[in-house]
């Protein structure tokens, strides 16, 4: 992917999103749609994500985390567009 598509989301997910395997379905997902970046834990108990990759993949990725995981309570989702980083997969830090 160029330089020019691809955009570079920070999202804070909150709600039920820890203890339900959140960020390792958010890892699955990603892969399946070739998104980069990490998530994690932040000690709110919200979940941090930084995801690269085109606009209209950014969007199903969105979609997905606000109501495709079968456990997880989603209250709210905040993006907002970041510089890109460039990263080269996805994964879960700590």
């Amino acid at each position: 992917m160029d330089k020019e598509t691809l955009r570079a989301l920070h999202v804070i997910v909150k709600g039920r999103v820890q203890g339900v395997g959140f960020r390792y379905w958010t890892r699955s997902l990603a892969k399946s749609l070739n998104v980069k970046g990490r998530v994690r834990n932040l000690a709110d108990y919200s979940v941090e994500i930084i995801a690269e990759a085109d606009t209209d993949t950014l969007g199903e990725f969105v979609y997905a985390l606000k109501h495709e995981h079968p456990y997880a309570r989603v209250e709210s989702l905040n993006s907002e567009e970041v510089r890109a980083r460039g990263y080269t997969d996805f994964r879960i830090e700590v």
